[in-house]
């Protein structure tokens, strides 16, 4: 196996910070590094993608000063093919760690943490750039040796269901870089083995430029176009007309006029669920988002993306 990557533990217990890098190092990991803020995270991140160290990211998803959402919005813009493996004790079915794992997260560990499933998630990441590392010139390896190749094509195909439950050909297709009979022979063969079903045609998102379905959304701030949010709660104040974040109001008191506000619907309302920009301070129900290729780096809106269909498959065994 090739040299081990870097791995960025983003994580705001120190406790469980120590205790993932301690197992990590039993696991030959040297270069360790680890942030309890999402700020703090994207300064190491982005460090480390400008000395070619390209890390494996352990994300909590829960962060005192930015959202999860954010993070991984701008990891994403800073390195489009980022493995980012979410760990959270919030259910997987629960509607935000569905929309985190559709935007490109690349895998879940519910905590608390197992550490054979850690194990696993990163070994299959190791194999998986090992095989690329590999095979990088893969046109001249389908010149030089069909056969191996083919051997390879559905190593990587396998790596590729491994990680979810639907998945469309278009997806495959984009994710391996190229189309070829091989791909589609091989999900033929794991359709009659019954390790995979179709269930109709997906119609998905393409990137206006060069067609991949391999996108991702991109969240930003409405007023100063910054991904630098959080995800939180706002109280207004009826009496003054002061609005801010819960934590402000220390003790039941107003940061602005400093009463103390009692009654919930006669002092003051809470915002539930209100986006709060750290770059500007503004606050929305909703952010802004446009769409990433993660194939071409190439930005584009909603209204202006293609749209490729393909046949869908569902994972029946793993």
């Amino acid at each position: 196996m090739s040299e081990k990557n870097d791995v960025l533990i983003v994580e705001d217990s120190p406790a469980i910070g120590m205790l993932l890098k301690s197992y990590l190092e039993k696991l030959g990991y040297s270069s360790i590094h680890t942030c309890t803020t999402g700020a703090s995270a994207l300064t190491a991140f982005s460090g480390l993608i400008s000395q070619n160290l390209p890390p494996i990211v352990l994300l909590d998803y829960m962060l005192p000063d930015m959202d999860a959402r954010s993070i991984l919005t701008q990891m994403l813009e800073i390195k489009p093919d980022v493995r980012v493996i979410l760990e959270t004790a919030t259910d997987k079915d629960d509607a935000g760690i569905k929309d985190l794992i559709r935007l490109g997260v690349y895998q879940y560990l519910e905590k608390p943490i197992r550490f054979e499933s850690l194990k696993n998630v990163i070994d299959t990441i190791q194999k998986e750039q090992s095989f690329f590392l590999k095979e990088s010139e893969q046109t001249k390896l389908l010149k030089d040796a069909e056969e191996k190749a083919e051997i390879k094509i559905t190593e990587h195909i396998d790596f590729i269901l491994k990680s979810t439950n639907q998945i469309s050909l278009n997806k495959i297709i984009n994710i391996l870089g190229f189309s070829n009979d091989v791909i589609t022979s091989y999900l033929e063969k794991l359709k009659n083995e019954g390790k995979i079903i179709e269930i109709g045609e997906k119609k998905e998102i393409a990137c206006n430029q060069c067609d991949s379905v391999k996108t991702s959304q991109i969240f930003y701030c409405p007023n100063c176009k910054s991904s630098n949010f959080k995800l939180g709660k706002l109280i207004e104040h009826y009496d003054c007309g002061n609005i801010s974040e819960e934590s402000t109001y220390r003790d039941d008191n107003c940061p602005n006029c400093k009463k103390e506000i009692k009654a919930l619907g006669v002092d003051y309302r809470v915002m539930q669920n209100h986006y709060i920009c750290n770059s500007c301070n503004e606050f929305f129900p909703e952010i802004s988002t446009d769409y990433l290729c993660l194939n071409c780096e190439n930005k584009f809106k909603l209204d202006e993306a293609r749209w490729e269909s393909s046949v869908n498959y569902k994972i029946t065994s793993k």
